[in-house]
């Protein structure tokens, strides 16, 4: 009796070391950990995962009813290629509790009803998966945030890191240098940059405030402060804050 309650007086050490305490925490079902509260289950990211590739599913069948009654063939749609992934799934989640957060004490509101049909034509997925939903109510917080948010300083890293971002995803002219890029931003841009900037930090520290943990699985997970449109309009994330360790290994779907 008195070695198992040893055993167990160590464990309870382990769990209160930095790095015991995130390998306690890291229990397989989890995807989310809220601190010491609550926690988002695999599960629940799946579920939500799911109900868009359910939707988008239907809304691709009804489609292809549609191009068959014309006369179109059915099999040319081919299999449902679901836009989003698990990562996103949980980054949408905690980009929406921080953003409710940060705008409670903001007094900053966003438009009611949500336009859920543009966002929705914007993500390549049905207005009414509820992904869609997260994700316009997250973009729309954290852009009302920006707007109120106090001027910044935006470093020559800060502009670098942009720079990567164009120049990995083909959203900028090939051959450009950093230095004409840097040297055709504009001041109003500098300035969005630099509020960008604040905003993060204000969310860094929310985050670390409810001591956010993410699982691992979930490797590109982030709370997107400031994103722009780029090549096929998708979505790039400029400014944002990680949720997981560089070096963690991202899923490419829910499951």
């Amino acid at each position: 009796m008195q070695r198992a309650r040893r055993l167990a007086s160590v464990a309870v050490a382990a769990c209160l070391t930095v790095g015991g305490l995130s390998a306690c925490q890291r229990e397989p079902d989890v995807a989310i950990y809220w601190g010491s509260g609550s926690k988002t289950t695999i599960a629940e990211v799946q579920r939500i995962y799911d109900d868009a590739r359910t939707k988008l599913e239907t809304q691709q069948g009804a489609a292809g009813q549609t191009g068959a009654q014309t006369g179109a063939s059915a099999a040319a749609l081919g299999p449902v290629q679901v836009p989003i992934s698990g990562p996103d799934v949980v980054s949408v989640l905690v980009s929406r509790e921080i953003g409710n957060r940060l705008a409670q004490a903001a007094q900053v509101t966003i438009p009611n009803p949500l336009p859920l049909a543009e966002v929705g034509q914007a993500l390549a997925l049905p207005a009414d998966a509820e992904y869609v939903k997260l994700y316009a109510e997250s973009r729309l917080l954290f852009a009302a945030l920006l707007d109120k948010a106090a001027p910044g300083q935006a470093t020559d890293a800060d502009i670098r890191h942009i720079f990567d971002i164009f120049e990995a995803t083909g959203a900028m002219q090939p051959g450009v240098t950093y230095e004409q890029f840097k040297g055709g931003v504009s001041p109003e841009a500098i300035a969005a940059l630099g509020k960008a900037i604040t905003l993060k930090q204000q969310a860094q520290a929310q985050v670390d405030q409810l001591g956010v943990r993410v699982n691992p699985r979930y490797g590109t997970s982030e709370v997107p402060v400031f994103t722009e449109n780029g090549p096929d309009n998708k979505p790039l994330s400029l400014v944002s804050v990680p949720l997981t360790e560089a070096d963690a290994s991202p899923v490419l779907d829910a499951s």
